[in-house]
């Protein structure tokens, strides 16, 4: 069933305190990476991009939009990290790198975008909204998709 906002943010902020505040995770590749609540309290900070908030608010737009998409979301980073245009045949609008580009960022389709999907896709999987796939997506699992 999908899950509201609130309940949301509060699962991540739950599984963060029950794991002192700083959980560690794997990612696809096999390393590890450290994530924290951010300072301002209003999204995870990552060990391997810690400039990068991963706000809430995005990590939900995100699971609400892959929702919209049947449950699966493509993250767009390889298209990102190599130069492609938002938009392009290689980089739609609807993967995450695409879609949070334009929604949260300031970005329009035909601008180019940093890699961020990755961090993002990794937090979903942790808080155990999504698994996060080889092949670059994500599935929301079953207990937080509607029932339509």
């Amino acid at each position: 069933m999908k899950i509201n906002y609130s309940n949301f943010e509060k699962t991540m902020l739950d599984k963060l305190a029950h794991d002192g505040g700083k959980s560690q995770l794997t990612m696809i590749n096999g390393g590890i990476m450290y994530i924290w609540l951010s300072s301002s309290k209003n999204g995870i900070i990552n060990s391997r991009y810690s400039s990068l908030n991963c706000e809430f608010k995005i990590l939900y737009a995100i699971y609400e939009k892959a929702l919209s998409l049947g449950g699966e979301m493509y993250l767009g980073a390889n298209a990102a990290q190599n130069g492609q245009r938002i938009g392009s045949d290689g980089f739609p609008v609807d993967t995450i790198d695409g879609f949070i580009s334009i929604e949260f960022y300031g970005k329009n389709v035909g601008d180019k975008t940093l890699r961020r999907s990755t961090y993002f896709a990794a937090i979903l999987d942790w808080a155990g909204f999504a698994t996060n796939h080889r092949g670059g997506y994500i599935t929301i699992n079953k207990e937080f998709m509607s029932e339509d």
